[in-house]
């Protein structure tokens, strides 16, 4: 009997390390997309000077509405951080609206997917609102002037097709994810 618990106890911590083996290496690959899509999406010609579609951000979407705060804060930063550094435009004007705006869309989009008020589209376009208005407003800290804001309505424009495929994507992602058979309770560290 003793012997069999001790064999039930092993198997259990097995299953364990082997799901938080996997959590690590999802996360690991979670990063490593969102960063390269953040690095190529900065070639991609966008109409207002130093923008971008935002395609990155659909894995801090993801995770924001179907993991969690923590995981999706950690998500923006890794992205953000990674993706500049491999971009050469860290602790550039560029890099700072970008983090903030990405840190500040992750805590919005996370508080409102746990009020459940919007579907995943409808919170993605609150994170691109939120985001776009937090870069403007470092962006115009940075430079001293509020010009830079005569390119909002454009931005916000082209923003909003950059939130619902961020949504699509984000939708598809968790159905990846359900079929791999990820835990609910999100991604272990």
């Amino acid at each position: 009997m003793r012997a069999k618990q001790d064999d039930n106890r092993v198997q259990k911590r097995k299953a364990q390390e082997r799901g938080r083996h996997r959590n690590v290496v999802v996360f690991g690959t979670m990063i490593a997309l969102s960063s390269v899509v953040y690095v190529v999406e900065g070639l991609v010609p966008f109409p207002v000077p130093g923008g971008k579609w935002g395609f990155s951000n659909f894995l801090v979407l993801y995770l924001s509405v179907f993991s969690g705060l923590s995981d999706a804060l950690l998500l923006a930063v890794s992205k953000s951080l990674l993706g500049s550094i491999l971009s050469g435009t860290i602790f550039t004007p560029g890099f700072f609206m970008g983090f903030f705006g990405s840190i500040a869309s992750a805590v919005v989009q996370s508080l409102f997917s746990r009020v459940k008020l919007f579907g995943v589209f409808g919170i993605s376009i609150l994170g691109m609102v939120t985001n776009n208005l937090v870069q403007f407003v470092v962006g115009s800290f940075l430079i001293g002037s509020n010009a830079i804001f005569v390119f909002l309505p454009l931005v916000m424009t082209l923003g909003t097709l950059g939130a619902l495929a961020n949504a699509y994507l984000a939708v598809k992602t968790h159905k990846i994810m359900l079929d791999m058979k990820m835990p609910k309770e999100g991604v272990e560290k």
